[in-house]
């Protein structure tokens, strides 16, 4: 990829679509791309916070690790999306570690590039604190679900998002749900069996169907 196709998936992403050509060209010449394999590792928690990566092709998950190695899944990412935003506010170290889903296309921008830029582009400055504000949000709706929704809403409520997620964004599996709810993947696959005979959902080996996602729509919010 080439460095005006750099400045084009640039252009494409929320957090750069206010700039200019000439600072999107700017931005794109100290970027550099990466390509990854599934279960590569882009960042790890308390690594340096250099840079965001914008994601051009595949998805990116963002989790967090407990000493006993559970996993905590924060949020997944698709094209035109990013990763890293904390980071660029601040440059403390990594509060999550970052990696592919499956293969994927990344550009890493480097935090010093985007400051530089912010500061002679208020457009930027502005889009950063949108994104941040939305950083915070979801973690709010993070928390707020562990706490007042049982495990099987969290599933059901996990669901309906994928289903009404872009479908160049894979589902997740029912160990990356478990990851996702704060639960084991056993609890997750009982939960889905009871959806299932419902007639609510239908579960392969590889694939969850949505059959009435009204219906659990309805439970979830009862």
């Amino acid at each position: 990829m080439d460095e005006r196709q750099r400045a084009q998936v640039l252009a494409g992403c929320g957090l750069f679509s206010g700039l200019p050509p000439a600072s999107l060209q700017q931005l794109a010449a100290q970027s550099v791309v990466r390509n990854c394999r599934r279960g590569q590792i882009l960042f790890a928690e308390g690594d340096p916070g250099d840079s965001l990566l914008v994601v051009v092709s595949g998805s990116l998950k963002a989790y967090t690790t407990s000493e006993q190695g559970d996993e905590f899944l924060l949020a997944v990412v698709g094209p035109g999306e990013v990763l890293g935003e904390l980071a660029i506010a601040d440059g403390g170290v990594r509060s999550a570690t970052v990696a592919a889903l499956g293969t994927a296309e990344v550009v890493r921008v480097p935090r010093k590039a985007v400051l530089d830029c912010a500061r002679s582009e208020p457009a930027l400055t502005d889009a950063l604190l949108v994104t941040l504000a939305s950083v915070i949000r979801r973690l709010d709706g993070h928390a707020a679900d562990l706490a007042f929704l049982d495990l099987p809403r969290r599933v059901g409520k996990l669901l309906l998002g994928q289903h009404a997620s872009p479908q160049n964004v894979p589902p997740l599996t029912q160990t990356e749900m478990a990851a996702r709810v704060g639960a084991s993947r056993q609890s997750v696959n009982a939960a889905l069996q009871e959806f299932q005979r419902r007639g609510w959902v239908r579960v392969a080996a590889r694939e969850i169907s949505m059959r009435d996602p009204a219906a659990l729509a309805r439970f979830v919010g009862s």
